[in-house]
């Protein structure tokens, strides 16, 4: 079961009156794992709106034509991390 789902496991316990200590131990979750944000939203968030920019200008083109046109912005990548993006975004080619 990914983090995500224990999370909202433990949201759901905790609506119901049940302390965070409590409902971590009820469902053998670590305190650490609820508190934890994700900082990939916030470090993706400009390569998004720049790749959704272009995906809409070029509407043909897939995540590796776009990657060579954000590197060119200055927004170097690797290949999986412009498919991941590509992907969490919806922008696949019709």
């Amino acid at each position: 079961m990914s983090a995500c789902v224990r999370r909202e496991q433990v949201a759901y316990v905790r609506k119901h009156g049940v302390s965070l200590r409590r409902a971590c131990a009820l469902l053998q979750v670590a305190r650490s794992t609820v508190g934890y944000e994700s900082v990939l939203a916030r470090r993706d968030a400009p390569v998004l709106s720049a790749m959704r920019e272009l995906s809409a200008q070029y509407p043909r083109f897939g995540y590796r034509r776009i990657q060579v046109f954000l590197a060119r912005r200055g927004h170097t990548m690797s290949a999986d991390r412009a498919y991941r993006i590509w992907k969490k975004a919806g922008l696949q080619v019709p």
